[in-house]
């Protein structure tokens, strides 16, 4: 997973103003006015106790029944974020969430959700915090403020560049930058083009990221945006190989985010000073500042940016021969490394964005199938109005439907279409983004074993054992990591060779564990041209149908038979096994999925019982697509 150098605008950048505000827009009782602002008063001193206002106000709404219910929800979850009681302030933000004010300009959903994201962020749950900001989104797309749509498509843009989505991400912060620059912002504008500077910094396009970040400073310097000409003076720190002027840069960086006084700035910016010293052979500064990020990164919770600034503290303190210190930072990296570093993580996320994509597209098919339902009433009132005016208005509707259902199955093909895609080019950024954690995460690991061990000697022996403890449980999960790895990168011989020698290799590991044999026979003449993504995805097909048969039909025996008559392409997967149960939901949902990916490319897929026992699979379509 990326760390999360660029900036999220302040996720709470208009709740401040609406918790404030919010008595003007609710109609609420004289008495709970009054209690409010004693509420307001109060949480603005964080030496004080306001529990027991923010309880009476909320259990004199419930008791009386009043409307704005989610008006004393939140604040009370807002109370509870004053005072960084981070899972009271979810919990409260949920009900007002779910309680919502009859009549909609006396809402507090917006607020809500802004304090619900804002918690999961802080707890490092990025995955809700995607989901919480696409339901926002969809609030305020319907008519809401254009400048706060800008700043959570900034962020909605960030959380996506994590998962290495740097395309999307360029994508909204770049619809970002438009509506702000619409709506004349001056106050967040050059932090969104800072942004795009890190963007096209993680997409490797150098001249872009220089364009951005130069007008990102030079916004900064119209708004005194620190935070802008920091992350300008950092992207340009990153991308100058000259080291006397990434020096330059950097030392800048640290300037203006001293001045900002956000610790979140000054880790990324100590953590890149500390990189550029030590490279310049400045090994005691370096440490200093190194060691400075990970005390910053460790006070505010910042596990992503404690991981990096661990890592580069560690690499220091082992050429300064600090050997003892070097292990302890290392050995952060690694716990922090199995918590931020998860796949499954990153999937999610990605999940998330896929699913509300593909729900944008299900409103388009709806919205058809409306329109289709009114023609349809239409139809009816003409006939009322005459014979001859019912045949020709019936005419041009008949027509007109013909095109709209036309037009409604194109929408259900493209939505298959995209979902197929999402499976081939998810699996491929899953496996591109394997093999770099192969480098960064199991190289580290390795380091972190072989530093530990050298740093036994110099411990006391009750100490020792513990270390050794240490080194036993990082290699572990090295060799952990290592197979998981191996066993899903994307197979070389399928880009070399295709699919049919792809699965003769597939099917020999697998004889290899003699967990099951595999024949694979080819009977095609060799004709067949099929597109790389189509080989990936038959090739996946080919391995999800085998795992089942290793998993579920007790077989000893499998056959793979390729097959050709004209331009079709027959793949027949058969054993010798208990036979397909269709009662058994066991691996049915894979079974859904290859049966919905090969109908979208207009495939056919078959799974049935042989007579003689076993299970019979045969896969068919059209080579030439």
């Amino acid at each position: 997973m990326r760390p999360l150098f660029i900036c999220f605008l302040t996720i709470l950048l208009f709740v401040e103003t609406q918790a404030q505000n919010r008595d003007t827009l609710v109609n609420v009782s004289n008495e709970i006015k009054a209690l409010v602002s004693k509420l307001d008063s109060c949480s603005n001193d964080k030496n004080k106790d306001c529990l027991n206002i923010a309880n009476t106000i909320v259990k004199k709404g419930e008791k009386e029944g009043v409307p704005y219910l989610d008006y004393l929800y939140f604040k009370k979850a807002y109370y509870f974020w004053k005072r960084n009681m981070l899972d009271s302030t979810l919990f409260y933000s949920k009900l007002a969430i779910e309680n919502p004010h009859p009549v909609e300009r006396q809402r507090s959903d917006i607020d809500a959700h802004n304090l619900a994201a804002s918690v999961y962020y802080h707890k490092g749950n990025l995955d809700k915090t995607v989901e919480v900001y696409i339901a926002l989104s969809r609030l305020l797309e319907d008519g809401g403020n254009p400048l706060h749509l800008g700043y959570l498509y900034s962020n909605i843009g960030i959380l996506l560049g994590t998962t290495n989505n740097n395309d999307q991400q360029i994508a909204y912060s770049l619809k970002s930058y438009k509506l702000l620059k619409e709506n004349n912002d001056t106050r967040y504008i050059a932090t969104v083009a800072s942004n795009l500077g890190f963007g096209h910094y993680y997409k490797r396009d150098t001249l872009e990221a220089i364009n951005w970040a130069k007008k990102a400073y030079e916004l900064s310097n119209l708004s005194n945006d620190m935070v802008a000409k920091t992350q300008s003076k950092l992207v340009l720190s990153y991308l100058e190989n000259d080291l006397d002027l990434a020096l330059d840069y950097v030392v800048e960086a640290v300037k203006y985010a001293d001045s900002l006084g956000d610790k979140t700035h000054q880790t990324n910016a100590y953590n890149r000073y500390a990189d550029v010293l030590h490279q310049m052979g400045q090994g005691e500064k370096a440490f200093n500042y190194a060691a400075q990020a990970v005390d910053l990164a460790s006070a505010i919770g910042d596990n992503t940016t404690l991981r990096r600034a661990s890592k580069t503290a560690g690499i220091i303190a082992y050429e300064l021969a600090k050997k003892e210190k070097a292990a302890d930072f290392y050995n952060t990296y690694i716990v922090l490394n199995d918590s931020i570093s998860n796949i499954e993580k990153t999937k999610e996320i990605n999940e998330i964005y896929t699913k509300f994509e593909t729900e944008k597209k299900e409103k388009q098919l709806a919205e058809q199938a409306l329109k289709i339902q009114k023609q349809r009433a239409n139809l009816l009132y003409a006939i009322l109005g005459g014979i001859l005016l019912a045949v020709i208005l019936g005419g041009i509707v008949l027509y007109s439907r013909k095109a709209q259902k036309l037009k409604l199955k194109q929408l259900q093909q493209e939505k298959e279409n995209a979902i197929l895609s999402s499976f081939i080019l998810g699996e491929e950024r899953e496996r591109k983004r394997i093999s770099h954690e192969l480098h960064d995460g199991v190289a580290a690991m390795i380091g972190a074993a072989k530093m530990t061990l050298e740093s036994i000697p110099h411990l006391a022996k009750e100490k020792q054992k513990e270390h050794y403890k240490k080194v036993q449980q990082i290699l572990e999960s090295t060799h952990t990591e290592v197979r998981y790895i191996a066993h899903n990168l994307l197979p070389t011989v399928l880009e070399k060779e295709g699919l049919i020698k792809a699965t003769m290799h597939f099917a020999e590991e697998i004889n290899k564990t003699k967990l099951v044999f595999i024949e694979v026979v080819d009977s095609t003449n060799n004709t067949q041209k099929l597109s790389p993504q189509l080989e990936l995805m038959l090739f996946r097909v080919i391995q999800e149908l085998v795992n089942n048969i290793i998993k579920h039909s007790e077989a000893q025996n499998a056959k793979i038979i390729f097959s050709n008559k004209g331009s079709h392409l027959k793949i027949e997967i058969t054993d010798d096994g208990i036979g397909y149960d269709d009662q058994n939901t066991s691996g049915k949902q894979g079974l859904y999925s290859i049966s919905k990916r090969l109908k979208s490319i207009g495939g056919n897929f078959v799974i049935r019982r042989k007579t003689q026992g076993g299970t019979e699979a045969m896969i068919e379509l059209n080579s030439k697509m």
